[in-house]
């Protein structure tokens, strides 16, 4: 079974901005998404592969966007998405095409990242699954992952409101949304602040009152159609259930 990792370098698979590879990344990240939680992540983005080759312009050095794949007879099948948190390495994404399943790439680039986190000089390796992922959750329960805290998605019914809100940061927030389809706002209303994202026409509210107020109040501005919020705990409602998970990295001898 010829499925080796490279290492000729600090990224493994896509490498410069220019890299074919990262059409099969960004499809492999976008299929690795539970079905519920379609349309609401930037992995959906119609932006997200100019987001990764944008991720990949600084040299390796300087980067936060880590992306480490598998080649099978030159092609990509599949692909991690570590993100550089200090004094964390976070796993954003990980997914292998169904067709080389069952083989263990999931394990080869855990392992790998686990690695990577103990080279940069992480402390701890983060990562989310859902809930209904036994084997995935299997996967990192035996690389010695543990949960730390649960979180549910719900559905936000957006309520009149929005009297009041100032967008903090609408230049930066707008550029963005344009070149990648996704983007995060600042927002404030009266003493409350709070970070808003949007994805396509998807936006993700702060839990509570405060987040059905904004959802009704920004819709016409923001042009979003669906509002969804995050929230501690694992309550019984909602479309999707995550867990995080955390494992701590010795630090290398």
């Amino acid at each position: 079974m010829p499925l080796l990792l490279s290492a000729a370098g600090p990224v493994v698979g896509p490498v410069a901005p220019t890299d074919a590879d990262l059409d099969a990344a960004a499809r492999l990240l976008a299929s690795s998404v539970p079905a519920g939680c379609n349309g609401t992540v930037a992995y959906h983005a119609n932006g997200f592969r100019a987001f990764l080759a944008a991720a990949l312009t600084p040299p390796p050095g300087l980067r936060t966007v880590l992306l480490r794949g598998v080649h099978v007879d030159g092609r990509l099948v599949a692909v991690a998405d570590w993100r550089l948190v200090p004094p964390a390495l976070h796993l954003n994404g990980i997914a292998v095409d169904p067709a080389t399943r069952g083989v263990g790439l999931g394990g080869t680039l855990l392992a790998d990242g686990l690695a990577l986190a103990r080279e940069l000089g992480c402390d701890r390796a983060l990562l989310d699954v859902s809930r209904d992922n036994p084997g995935a959750r299997r996967l990192y329960l035996h690389a010695g992952f543990a949960d730390v805290s649960h979180t549910t998605w719900t559905e936000v019914t957006p309520t009149p409101g929005g009297g009041g809100v100032r967008a903090l940061d609408w230049p930066a927030f707008a550029a963005h949304r344009a070149a990648y389809g996704f983007g995060d706002l600042r927002v404030r209303v009266g003493p409350h602040s709070a970070t808003l994202r949007v994805v396509g026409t998807v936006l993700r509210a702060p839990a509570g009152p405060l987040g059905g107020i904004l959802a009704g109040g920004l819709a016409g501005l923001l042009g979003t159609s669906r509002a969804y919020s995050i929230e501690e705990g694992s309550g019984p409602a909602g479309f999707a259930a995550f867990a995080r998970m955390s494992r701590p990295v010795p630090p290398a001898a």
